[in-house]
């Protein structure tokens, strides 16, 4: 199964991301990861880019988006989610796991989560609110 880890991220969250990108760097399952930056500007990636580098991470592309200085949470995160949407689309991903950069997930958890969905289409842990 070919896997899109997407993930929107921000400026803000740095406070996990060298954690997030060292537990990231460690899954057992194959994977691609996705990471769409909706910072005021694209200077972030930079860091980002360092982070991946210290952990050998590879398989990893990241994109600026410029949202709007002033645009709410909800709106960052939509429209960095179509972002995403469109690159699994594009390249024809079997699924699209959505981790949040500030959650540290074990080792293993891609290969929990393909056997979870077996023949489901999604998966989802939607916020209610949204």
């Amino acid at each position: 199964m070919r896997i899109l880890i997407g993930a929107p991220i921000h400026e803000s969250k740095d406070y996990s991301m060298d954690r997030w990108i060292a537990s990231v760097s460690k899954f057992e399952y194959p994977f691609d990861l996705l990471m769409v930056d909706n910072s005021p500007d694209s200077g972030y990636l930079n860091k980002v880019h360092e982070y991946c580098k210290k952990y050998g991470l590879n398989n990893y592309k990241h994109k600026h988006i410029d949202v709007g200085r002033d645009s709410p949470l909800d709106e960052r995160l939509a429209q960095s989610r179509e972002v995403i949407r469109q690159e699994v689309l594009k390249e024809a991903y079997d699924a699209w796991c959505s981790l949040e950069c500030d959650v540290i997930a074990p080792p293993n958890a891609i290969g929990k989560l393909t056997d979870l969905i077996g023949n489901y289409w999604m998966v989802s842990h939607g916020y209610p609110a949204r």
